[in-house]
């Protein structure tokens, strides 16, 4: 009886380390927060033209080299845009 019931356990032990681990086809997010002062002159105009009216803690991420994620608020609608490095306005969404 007593091996059965360490069979189960030690079973159980390694079904749930392997199932929490991470499939490697899984993409990982290479964005990184940034100070504001990082982010391309270019792409704070074309932020600050499009929103005017953003307030709140303005969030900035740099993604993939080449895009910068912004996160702020209009209102009380916490909202997400996305530019290029030449600040050309690529997408948002709320968040």
């Amino acid at each position: 009886m007593k091996k059965i019931l360490f069979l189960l356990s030690f079973a159980t032990v390694i079904m749930s380390s392997t199932c929490s681990k991470s499939n490697d086809d899984t993409p990982v997010s290479s964005s990184q927060n940034i100070p504001a002062s990082q982010v391309p002159a270019a792409v704070t105009s074309a932020f600050n033209g499009r929103y005017p009216a953003a307030s709140g803690q303005i969030e900035w991420e740099k993604e993939d080299g080449n895009t910068y994620k912004v996160k702020f608020f209009i209102g009380s609608q916490r909202k997400q845009a996305l530019y290029t490095a030449t600040g050309s306005f690529i997408s948002e969404k709320n968040i």
